[in-house]
């Protein structure tokens, strides 16, 4: 069996955000008939498919069931100090190639991956308040709306997220009047995206620090695994590296500085599921908490959830691996839904997420759909 050809779809889909998310599906095809589809979640789709093309030499004649052989010579791509490197591009033929495989072998990948630990997982979903006059109200009926529907965990975004005006006052704000409501029947962490020098972490960690949160995220810039480790030191509340501690180089920099209570990684900029089985090989050595986060796709999310569902030690946290419920604009998945790019949604319900059935990664394009979804402006590429 052979790999014939790669196809890089250029995909618009909607977000309950008010604004499209530009993804590229890759679908890579075989001469016995074989289709593997995978994304590597919000990308630039020409920088992708650019770097997809300079792989032919990689792909195109390789045997799909030689993934390992394929990936390694992808590898570099990750973190390369010689050439590009992008992480979500090298993702986007790893989930791809784990979705084929699957489908050859008729096997779920969590199949291939070990087996399924875990039926289903929490999903942290993201608050987002702003620093206007209304920001804190409008979060507190945000929360209220997540756990009402059966939300169990929730992540308070800072308010500078997404490039807006940040103000540490309407954060606290935010925290405070939230945990004071809905503490007892959700978890509440803050989340800064790394958006925090560390005079300004240090200070609202300490505001925060009465209020239960469960976790404090990647409150200071990516590079400053000293500064989450002199955070993790003065603060109760545990420090959650994320940013710092997607990529292999830096796990490794934040648990040999005790930067980290709960590390934190995405499949996606990590580059894919192969990637992600050394990444948790050296975290769980580390008997620290395992996060995962999410880069806005539905494979994406779907390969996140054959990979989380293999390991008990996945279950203990809620991950935020809940970008269909925005696509959809739902909480529960299981209802009738309005965007019909996928004709078998991922099951999400009562704050639990559950890995789709059937072989490789378990979802189905709607090969007719696609056009309306396509990016404007953009076509389809292949290679052969």
């Amino acid at each position: 069996m052979k790999i014939t050809q790669i196809e890089c779809v250029p995909l618009s889909l909607p977000s309950s955000l008010d604004r499209t998310n530009n993804v590229l599906l890759v679908k890579i095809h075989t001469d016995e008939g074989f289709t593997g589809i995978g994304d590597g979640g919000g990308v630039n789709q020409d920088i992708a498919t650019a770097m997809i093309k300079s792989w032919k030499p990689f792909i195109i004649g390789a045997n799909p069931l030689d993934r390992g052989v394929i990936m390694a010579k992808l590898s570099r791509f990750i973190t390369s100090a010689w050439g590009p490197s992008y992480p979500a591009a090298v993702c986007t033929i790893d989930f791809a190639l784990w979705d084929l495989v699957g489908k050859i072998l008729n096997q779920p990948v969590y199949q291939l991956l070990g087996g399924k630990a875990v039926d289903k997982l929490r999903f942290e979903y993201y608050v987002r308040p702003d620093a206007s006059p209304t920001g804190v109200d409008r979060a507190v009926a945000q929360a209220e709306e997540l756990v009402a529907g059966g939300v169990t965990c929730l992540g308070i975004k800072s308010t500078g997220f997404g490039g807006q005006e940040q103000s540490v006052e309407k954060d606290i704000a935010t925290v405070k009047e939230i945990t004071k409501r809905f503490g007892d029947k959700a978890e509440v962490a803050f989340d800064a995206n790394a958006s925090l020098n560390y005079y300004d972490a240090l200070q609202l960690g300490r505001e925060l620090d009465d209020c239960g949160m469960f976790k404090y995220e990647q409150p200071v810039a990516t590079a400053d695994i000293e500064g989450l480790a002199a955070l993790r030191n003065k603060l109760k509340t545990p420090i959650c590296s994320h940013e710092s501690s997607v990529l292999i180089p830096g796990l490794i920099e934040c648990i040999k500085k005790g930067a980290a209570d709960i590390l934190g990684t995405k499949l996606a900029p990590a580059g894919g599921i192969t990637e992600g089985l050394k990444w948790v090989a050296i975290a769980k050595e580390a008997h620290l908490g395992i996060y995962c986060g999410a880069m806005n796709s539905p494979w994406e999310a779907a390969a996140q959830a054959h990979w989380l569902c293999t390991d008990i030690e996945y279950s203990k946290q809620a991950h935020a691996n809940y970008f269909p419920l925005m696509m959809y604009n739902t909480l529960d998945t299981t209802k009738p839904v309005n965007v019909d790019i996928i004709k078998n949604p991922m099951k999400y319900k009562e704050g639990y997420f559950y890995p789709p059935e059937g072989p490789g990664l378990g979802l189905e394009l709607n090969e007719e759909a696609v056009p309306k979804y396509l990016t404007k402006g953009k076509s389809i590429v292949t290679i052969a």
